[in-house]
């Protein structure tokens, strides 16, 4: 009997679908923000933190600041040389490089294709050469010793490639549609992924990948729901993506999302990750010391990011890969 009863427990066991495996993590809490801001944008250096910019109630934030993970606090640094919102950040050979974004202009806050670069051995932002045209609501990312920029307020088909040893700038077509608003690229094995974002209004769960040695566009599996002003990292060789704006869950109005779920090339679809502590757009992200730091952002996203700013700096803790 005892033999029976053991041989129909291992066969249901054999019948039943396996559950896709969620990684074990955490969130955790670190120092919060000297200001809060929604719209910044984040970069690591020389294993320290650093957050930039952000908007603000009448004119966009020029608040630069370092996280020291050791003493687990955020200090001052100096400003940037204006205000910039929703621009694009990335540090590349030593230095900080901040481009582009929504800036004071003549007619008001208006996308812009400055550049400047920081390096905490000088503590001086430098001009640098401006981008091939401007963008806001874009990302920037450093990867093979290069920044690529893609993404923004038109659909321009092209990504801007900055060589920081020659200081210049190239512009590389791509396909239609892959230029989202609010899209997050994060780079990984010779690959660049555009995640997300919005076209003319609607919403996008789109993954495109960008092969850079094959010089080839391919499709990743879809986001779980389409989103955008999300953050992404890669974290043990999957790609993490945070928060965001989407569709509520009956389709309907927009809605600021807890939403965290991870994904490694090769596999068919996103897996669902522990959600954030508590809903979050227009946040950026970066990994420092293995796990995930999560920086500002806002409850509330568009007209909304200045009056529901954040000052929290959330970290999610998983040794799993």
């Amino acid at each position: 009997m005892v033999r029976l009863i053991k041989w129909l427990v291992a066969a249901v066991l054999l019948a039943t679908p396996a559950v896709p495996a969620q990684a074990q993590g955490r969130w955790e809490s670190a120092a919060r923000l000297d200001v809060a801001r929604a719209g910044l944008a984040v970069a690591v250096l020389d294993g320290r933190l650093y957050a930039a910019g952000g908007a603000g109630l009448t004119s966009p934030r020029a608040e630069f600041e370092v996280f020291d993970p050791e003493l687990n606090r955020w200090m001052p640094e100096t400003a940037l040389p204006r205000g910039l919102e929703r621009f694009g950040m990335a540090a590349v050979n030593g230095r900080i490089y901040a481009a582009g974004g929504y800036a004071p202009g003549d007619l008001g806050v208006e996308p812009t294709a400055s550049m400047w670069s920081w390096s905490p051995e000088g503590g001086v932002w430098q001009s640098e050469a401006a981008m091939p045209g401007p963008k806001a609501d874009f990302s920037m990312l450093a990867y093979d010793g290069r920044l690529y920029a893609i993404g923004g307020t038109r659909d321009d088909n092209s990504i801007y490639v900055f060589d920081p040893e020659a200081r210049n700038w190239e512009t590389v077509e791509i396909p239609d549609d892959v230029t989202r608003r609010g899209a997050a690229i994060v780079a990984s094995e010779g690959r660049l992924y555009v995640i997300g974002g919005s076209m003319g209004g609607e919403l996008s769960a789109r993954v495109d990948v960008y092969d850079l040695e094959a010089d080839a566009w391919t499709s990743g599996p879809d986001l779980p729901g389409a989103s955008t002003a999300i953050a992404a990292v890669v974290h043990h060789r999957r790609i993490h993506v945070l928060g965001g704006t989407g569709a509520g869950s009956d389709g309907g109005q927009r809605q600021t999302l807890r939403r965290h779920a991870s994904w490694a090339p090769g596999e068919p679809a996103w897996r669902n990750e522990p959600d954030l502590p508590s809903p979050r757009t227009a946040a950026d992200a970066a990994v420092l010391e293995g796990g995930i730091y999560l920086i500002g952002g806002g409850s509330g996203g568009g007209f909304f990011a200045p009056f529901t700013a954040m000052d929290a700096t959330d970290v999610f803790v998983n040794e799993a890969s």
